[in-house]
């Protein structure tokens, strides 16, 4: 934008202009400038005329804290007239905060301002208005001395570069604090002073007038998927450029809001969040770098979203998204399997082959040997050869271009094959199975000596079921899983099998003596175990037994005979225990008395079935108890008299404790027999 004194084609480019052109009609009221009388009259020239005035004016409410031009003074009036009375001038007057209608207002924390003019030569004190007499090289023709010559560029007459003979490089306005969000006024006024000729002009710059704005821009680096990122640790990062709208002064610093659902410190390093504008520069930069999350999932879309910083209520804002997708496992899809040797074969050539997927960019390989040292024919290549000399182990190591790295070992051993042979159970009864098992084997045969039917149905099973006779040698040769053999066997005794004797020695006790002997005659025997019935037992071979002796009872004995397998039998017997067996018979009795003794009988220790006979002198039976228990003699005769005093013969038939018939015979005294 321009405004000029006369003829806009005086401020075009080119070496011809009118150069003294008048407006139609003059432009001469200076009510319509106020400010720049002002001006005109603290540099003294309160005397002469305002001619062609020029003003632009506009409201504008700025979204930062500070507002500023960039612009370009030009004239005519250079060099001739230069410290003249035709200082021609002009100035930015700014004014507010304002309200919506216009009229002023306070701000707490801002300084209100009207027509404070901003078009101020830099570093001047006491600050100084930018016009002919001020910004000059000193060729007038009123005075030598340049004022701020380092400002200002002098044409020679016909320059094809600009119709004006002069004019200041880019100056930016004097930056003012103004409160954002709230309405002030400007205008930028210029006139020729004192007369209409010798136009002056004043350029605005593009896009100059304007608060503190910051642009983002992003550019990111690394492999990508379509159009979003691969992250990857030293490989993937993005680099952030801040662009601000002004140079900056000293220690002008920038904070970035992130958002996103990226982590500082586990998907990216920190980075500060934080800029640092270098002094009268425009442009400050920050890598990210990203990085690898363990927890990542291959596939997964991360962002990261990086926003100007929020200095005021209505200023600004810019974005960069960066879209992220976490790559897929960089892993190995083929590597040689690890090799076993049987016995001694070695040397061998062998090929070693690798091969990885998801790898980003170029893939590295190296074979190496357990000193970290490449080995073999092709060291650095996906197939490699390799001369087996010994037992070994190679490590392939992989890498991509996003430095991602993994590794994996091939073993090479030699192998000598070994089996260990056992069975369930180390000693065994004849008839008995056993099974039998070995170590190490994938296949196997087994073989036995002497010949085991058993065996035979299942010579090739791992774990097979065998069935010795006597003493059997059984023999296997198996295969492991690398193809080597090995043999080995065992020998198994089957023992043969008792058959438990005992004996009982005497087996009817009395309470007088309730002891009997206990022999084992089982042969080959190799332990035993007595029980006796009556909750005692022995592990003894042979010895001697007291049951109880306070009451009758009768036990069952049982011995239990082992073979060396502890492959049991048994033997039962019988003791029975009895009260001791006493009878007797008085040698006299007193027939009537009507006490004990007037009744013979015998007397036992037990209840006693028995008949009971009595013969006189001559041999008569005169008295029978008939086979009744607990019947006796009371004298009497069959006559139903009582026999007289004498001696008489008894015959008695009984059952003894152990239930034997016995007979026993005697003579008995009749005593003071009634008459």
């Amino acid at each position: 934008m321009v405004i000029v004194t006369g003829d806009i084609q005086d401020a075009a480019a080119g070496p011809y202009g009118t150069h003294s052109s008048n407006a139609v009609p003059a432009s001469d009221n200076e009510e319509i400038a106020v400010p720049l009388r002002l001006v005109l009259n603290d540099l003294g020239l309160s005397d002469k005329s305002m001619n062609d005035i020029g003003v632009l004016s506009f409201d504008f409410v700025p979204q930062g804290n500070e507002v500023s031009f960039k612009y370009v003074f030009a004239s005519d009036e250079y060099p001739g007239y230069v410290n003249s009375n035709y200082n021609d001038a002009f100035g930015f007057f700014v004014t507010g905060p304002l309200l919506d209608d216009g009229s002023p207002t306070t701000i707490a924390g801002y300084t209100s301002i009207a027509n404070y003019n901003i078009a101020i030569i830099p570093d001047t004190y006491p600050e100084l208005p930018v016009t002919i007499n001020t910004v000059n090289s000193g060729y007038g023709t009123s005075g030598t001395d340049p004022s701020n010559s380092h400002l200002h560029i002098q044409l020679t007459s016909g320059s094809s570069i600009n119709k004006m003979q002069g004019y200041t490089i880019a100056l930016e306005t004097k930056r003012i604090t103004v409160a954002p969000c709230y309405k002030y006024s400007i205008s930028i006024a210029i006139c020729n002073v004192s007369d209409h000729a010798l136009n002056s002009s004043v350029y605005l710059g593009a896009n100059s007038f304007k608060t503190d704005a910051v642009d983002l821009s992003g550019l990111t680096e690394g492999p990508s998927s379509g159009d979003t990122l691969l992250i990857k640790a030293r490989c993937s990062s993005t680099t952030i450029t801040a662009k601000l709208n002004r140079p900056a002064t000293e220690y002008d610093t920038y904070t970035f809001q992130v958002e996103g659902d990226m982590v500082e410190g586990v998907d990216y390093e920190a980075f500060g969040n934080q800029l640092t504008f270098p002094e009268g520069d425009s442009i400050a930069q920050t890598i990210i770098n990203f990085l690898t999350d363990p927890s990542d999932i291959p596939g997964q879309i991360k962002t990261l979203k990086i926003i100007t910083e929020n200095t005021t209520p209505c200023s600004k804002m810019d974005t960069i998204l960066i879209k992220a997708v976490v790559p897929e496992t960089f892993e190995f899809s083929y590597i040689r399997n690890d090799t076993v040797y049987c016995n001694n074969v070695l040397p061998q050539r062998e090929l070693l082959q690798a091969k990885v997927i998801n790898g980003i960019g170029n893939t590295t390989y190296l074979w190496t040997g357990p000193d970290g040292q490449p080995i073999g024919e092709r060291p650095t290549a996906d197939s490699n050869y390799v001369t087996i000399t010994e037992p070994i182990t190679i490590t392939i190591t992989a890498k991509d271009e996003c430095f991602r790295e993994i590794s994996k070992t091939v073993n090479f051993r030699v192998n000598t094959g070994t089996t260990e042979v056992s069975t369930d159970r180390d000693k065994i009864c004849e008839g008995d199975s056993i099974q039998l098992s070995c170590t190490n084997a994938v296949t196997c045969v087994w073989t036995s000596i002497p010949a085991d039917l058993k065996l035979a149905q299942n010579n090739t099973a791992l774990s097979p079921i065998a069935m010795p006779s006597g003493q059997t040698t059984y023999k296997v040769t198996i295969s492991d899983e690398f193809g080597c053999e090995a043999k080995n066997q065992i020998t198994i005794t089957a023992y043969p099998n008792v058959n438990a004797t005992m004996s009982l020695n005497p087996t009817n006790l009395t309470y007088i003596n309730t002891q009997t002997k206990f022999i084992n005659l089982t042969a080959n025997s190799h332990s035993v175990l007595w029980d006796f019935g009556d909750g005692e037992t022995s592990t003894d071979e042979n010895g001697y037994h007291v049951y109880p002796n306070d009451q009758p009872g009768e036990y069952e004995v049982i011995l239990v005979a082992y073979n060396e397998a502890l492959c049991p039998d048994t033997a039962r017997g019988r003791v029975i225990v009895k009260p001791d067996f006493t009878i007797y018979l008085p040698n006299a009795f007193t027939p009537g008395s009507g006490d004990i003794t007037s009744v013979f009988l015998p007397f036992s220790s037990i209840p006693l079935e028995y008949e009971l006979s009595i013969f006189n002198i001559w041999g008569e039976k005169i008295f029978t108890t008939n086979n009744k228990i607990g019947g006796g003699w009371n004298g009497k005769l069959k006559s139903g008299g009582y026999a007289q005093d004498g001696t008489y013969v008894w015959y008695l038939v009984y059952k003894d404790g152990d239930g034997l018939s016995q007979k026993k015979k005697g003579t008995v005294a009749v005593i003071g027999s009634p008459k």
